[in-house]
């Protein structure tokens, strides 16, 4: 049975958020991932944007063979629910938005996001209102929601919660139970919809969240999934209320029992570190303020906590008293800070005979060839452009990243989001959309002048599945779920049989045989293997 990697995922997400807070929190048994939330069937057949559906949990997990999953740990960040107070800019930008949607005034989304904009005030009757809309947009709890922009809510709290949940159940053969929200619970009946959709309702397995490669590689001859934790943003170590313990709570983190492999340095907003890239389109824009150190460079701060999460010292030598290294993940990092980091760390740190592999855990391909091109750009992203068919953001990666990416022996996973891979509106068929930007970065290694021979001749080694599901994203129709993957698998076959017929030998596929192996390499091998030299 073939088995599917996945190094940028959510899998627990859905059900702790929508369990937090609840009577559930006291039974362990009920309090586990394995109790997966109820999906809107007709959203997820169609491959809609996963708000009020899974795609990744136990469950489908477990039927749909993906067996190497890199569960990625994500406090909610308060910048979403926290906007600016109304003044003439953010009027005329509501005004804008209606005017321009299509049906300006009739159109009841353009209305829905005018509403939402004028919820970011600070009075209690608009931060009720957000919390309302945010709930309806998000098909997340409202209870969740008034949390979150609460003064309670803590980053570094929330993520030892997440873990706990995360642990629940781990190691243990577990039936999965169904949780029904609100009041569909009154009219679904458990037992009939676990018999109508048994893929995504029925399972009896074993997660188990691993310690090192050693347990890893048990648990996949056990034939039982292998999950090794990650963290989506610095800022879940609390960087906005207590920066001066950061470094602190990395070295807490790398006496986790089972430890962090990687960490998303940035993400959508300011974490008092290092730039975050620009990731909202403008229909949200109006609803989250990202402006704060966005496109930025790195600060003093997140120069120290590079250098302790990797364990090295201010030499840039490895130190055994740091403690274990835990990588570094540059997705959503600012292209500005990426430059810092492979001129300033990972460049001299190779001279030192230290090899940091660059990791991008859930991009497209941008279209630029260097960063210096992308910093350049950064300030006029928009909506409406691409670059050569690409989506020319620096939240994607240009060619310098892949090429660093590779000298290094790094490891980039390919986003299953449309938006990030250059369509919006579903025009592009999802084969077709994922090969384009797979096929032109692995162009890049070939036509770089920068790696030797060698490593182009393994230029298929460096990539794998990076889907970034369950993280709320717009996905490729044909690939809304891992129970699609053995259909992707099977497309990525057929386009690399026809890229094998048209240039074989400058793309390495000279046989099936090598066709249907780097088509398995992209699915689950290189994510095994990265897995055994590093953790």
């Amino acid at each position: 049975m073939k088995k599917y990697a996945d190094i940028h995922c959510h899998p627990h997400s859905r059900a702790f958020h929508w369990m937090r807070h609840t009577k559930y929190e006291k039974r362990a048994s009920k309090y586990n991932p394995w109790n997966v939330v109820l999906s809107n069937f007709k959203k997820q057949e169609k491959g809609k944007r996963a708000f009020s559906y899974s795609q990744c949990d136990p469950v489908k997990l477990w039927n749909g063979e993906t067996k190497l999953v890199f569960a990625s740990l994500y406090p909610f960040e308060k910048g979403f629910y926290r906007g600016g107070e109304i003044d003439q800019n953010k009027l005329i930008r509501i005004l804008d938005v209606l005017a321009t949607s299509g049906l300006g005034f009739l159109n009841p989304i353009a209305w829905f996001q005018a509403l939402f904009a004028f919820a970011t005030g600070g009075t209690t009757v608009l931060k009720i209102a957000r919390a309302f809309l945010q709930s309806l947009l998000m098909r997340m709890p409202i209870r969740r929601i008034k949390y979150f922009i609460s003064r309670k809510y803590d980053y570094y709290d929330e993520l030892i919660k997440e873990r706990d949940f995360l642990m629940n159940k781990s190691s243990e053969l577990t039936k999965n139970e169904i949780f029904i929200p609100g009041i569909k619970r009154l009219f679904k009946s458990k037992r009939k919809m676990r018999k109508k959709y048994p893929e995504s309702l029925d399972a009896t397995g074993t997660y188990v969240v691993c310690s090192d490669y050693a347990e890893v590689k048990t648990t996949l001859d056990k034939n039982e999934i292998a999950m090794v934790l990650t963290i989506e943003g610095m800022h879940a170590l609390g960087t906005d209320t207590n920066l001066d313990k950061v470094e602190d709570r990395i070295m807490e983190i790398k006496q986790w029992s089972k430890p962090v492999f990687f960490v998303t340095f940035a993400h959508h907003f300011n974490n008092f570190l290092g730039g975050h890239a620009h990731s909202f389109p403008d229909a949200l824009r109006i609803l989250s303020d990202q402006s704060e150190g966005l496109n930025g460079d790195i600060t003093p701060e997140g120069e120290r906590a590079v250098k302790r999460l990797l364990g090295l010292n201010d030499l840039l030598q490895k130190d055994p008293s740091l403690g274990r290294r835990i990588l570094i993940d540059l997705k959503h990092t600012s292209a500005l800070t990426r430059k810092w980091y492979y001129e300033q760390v990972v460049d001299k740190a190779q001279s030192n005979g230290d090899t940091i592999p660059v990791i991008l855990s859930h991009v497209g391909y941008s279209g630029w060839k260097t960063l210096q091109e992308t910093i350049d750009y950064a300030s006029k992203e928009n909506d409406n452009d691409l670059k050569d068919g690409f989506y020319p953001w620096n939240i994607n990666a240009c060619g310098e990243d892949v090429e660093w990416a590779a000298k290094t022996g790094g490891l980039i996973g390919v986003c299953f989001d449309q938006r990030i891979l250059g369509d919006k509106k579903d025009k592009v068929n999802s084969i077709d959309l994922i090969w384009k930007n797979l096929k032109a970065m692995v162009d890049t290694i070939l036509d770089s002048n920068h790696l030797d021979a060698g490593t182009k001749s393994t230029c298929w080694n460096y990539f794998t599945l990076g889907t970034d599901f369950e993280g709320y994203i717009d996905p490729t129709q044909d690939y809304g779920n891992v129970l699609l993957f053995d259909d992707f698998e099977n497309d990525l076959v057929e386009k690399l049989e026809g890229l094998r017929v048209l240039d074989g030998n400058r793309y390495h596929l000279t046989s099936k045989k090598e066709v249907e192996d780097v088509a398995r390499s992209i699915c689950f091998e290189n994510a095994n293997r990265f897995l055994e030299q590093h953790f």
